[in-house]
């Protein structure tokens, strides 16, 4: 181990939890973790996946989105296939003198969309996959990071129809929970005798500090990031004179590196560490002054910059919403839509779009929402099935459809057709769930003044 390196302290330690702590009963195990965990999770898996992995299990380790129960486990038995497949890997086994896997019946459910085979099939390809590489009986680890979650409820159900499936010995499936959330707990209480849970304070706050700031004192880059960890915390302390210690010296360093992006990012984060403050001049004073210096970048070339441009916009909407001045709010929500649009960024468009459309629905403003609405849903053609459910638009489509149902709408049938490809024929349902927990909570947000810094 690497004493001086703060990722690999953790990694090491997450390996010697995971020796006290897992044993081979164990068919169910999950890490607790809090949301800054996630990357050392990622990072334990890949590791432990590789043939650098410190402990003796077999791990595999996917990062296939989960949309519904009925239908995960084919998304992992082709997300499997098609790493199989993979020229470069394929390049390894033939180095490696693997001859060829059985996978005709694997292939044959999966090109078929046979659900109800796939849950029956996938630990029988684990099994044929230990069998495959010379290990039949190393202790398989599935590991899962979906990197988009429909409803952690019904993961949980699918985590049931799994936990019933017939497995040969040696076969545990390794799961990530939030710490506040504890999704998974009432399964995990169900099957007690065969589960366990992982917890340990990474303190991933200190690592990250530690690696950002490492040479502070001679390298002004390091400096600067040690300017935003010392504002993060005054401002967390409520200690307004040292948050403007630290913003101020922030601002110095970004005009002595005459690294244009760097004075920006020490403008807008000083200003929205202000937020908290409720400084309204001086936060208007700073972002008018970024705004100006952002768009002065942007006419001389510098591409880079036009993320930030957005996000200053979107500050300055939050500001209004807070200061009640709502009109203008969202005047600034709608532009910062419309210039990504111009900039080609369809993405951040959309959750522009979304920030003018949850709070002209919290307001009841009908004619503004649809307006928001109608421009996030006409990039729909600019969007990959990946970006859909990475973002906001599926909320704002299933209005839209809601509304349009009983119309001859061009617009709804596009719309239709795109969520029918990213999430299937129950769309809408899956779509429900997910609305009723997001957008409660951006609701909440709207009326707290916070929905431009969520």
């Amino acid at each position: 181990m690497n004493e001086h390196n703060p990722i690999a302290v953790r990694i090491d330690e997450m390996v010697q939890v995971w020796k006290m702590n897992v044993q081979p009963q164990h068919y169910l195990i999950r890490w607790m973790l809090k949301p800054e965990d996630h990357r050392m999770y990622e990072g334990f898996c890949r590791l432990e996946a590789s043939p650098h992995g410190k402990l003796d299990n077999l791990f595999v380790f996917f990062y296939t989105p989960f949309n519904q129960a009925t239908t995960y486990s084919h998304a992992l038995l082709q997300n499997w296939l098609n790493e199989y497949d993979d020229e470069q890997n394929q390049k390894l086994l033939v180095h490696a003198g693997k001859g060829v896997w059985e996978v005709a019946s694997l292939r044959k459910a999966v090109a078929e969309k046979d659900y109800a085979a796939c849950d029956l099939l996938l630990p029988g390809m684990i099994q044929s996959y230990r069998h495959f590489i010379g290990q039949p009986d190393a202790q398989f680890v599935l590991a899962l990071l979906p990197k988009q979650m429909s409803s952690p409820d019904t993961f949980q159900q699918w985590i049931r129809q799994w936990m019933q499936q017939p497995k040969q010995p040696g076969i545990q499936l390794l799961v990530f929970d939030h710490e506040e959330g504890n999704f998974s707990g009432d399964v995990f209480e169900n099957y007690a005798d065969h589960a366990v849970t992982l917890k340990h304070d990474l303190r991933m706050q200190d690592a990250i500090r530690q690696i950002a700031t490492a040479g502070a004192a001679t390298d002004p880059y390091a400096f600067f990031r040690k300017c935003m960890f010392e504002m993060g915390t005054a401002a967390n302390k409520k200690n307004k004179p040292l948050l403007a210690e630290w913003g101020g010296k922030a601002i110095e360093c970004g005009m002595k590196t005459g690294d244009k992006s760097l004075l920006a990012t020490a403008y807008i984060t000083f200003a929205g560490m202000l937020f908290n403050f409720k400084d309204h001049e001086r936060i208007n004073e700073l972002l008018d002054t970024g705004i100006r210096l952002c768009k002065q970048e942007v006419a001389a070339g510098n591409e880079s910059i036009k993320p930030l441009l957005l996000q200053y916009y979107t500050y300055k909407g939050a500001d209004c919403q807070i200061q009640k001045e709502r009109k203008e709010a969202l005047e600034w929500f709608m532009k910062a839509g419309d210039e990504a649009v111009v900039f080609g960024f369809a993405s951040q468009a959309v959750s522009a779009y979304y920030k003018a459309w949850i709070f002209a629905d919290y307001k009841g403003w009908k004619e503004e929402k649809l307006q928001a609405g109608k421009q996030a849903l006409q990039l729909t053609n600019q969007l990959t099935d990946e970006e859909i459910q990475a973002s906001e638009y599926p909320f704002m489509a299933y209005d839209y459809v809601q509304l349009q149902q009983h119309e001859e709408d061009s617009l709804a049938e596009i719309v239709t057709h795109k969520m029918l490809a990213a999430y299937g024929a129950n769309w809408q349902q899956t779509i429900e769930e997910l609305k009723q927990n997001y957008t409660k909570k951006k609701i909440r947000q709207a009326n707290a003044g916070e929905i431009m810094v969520s």
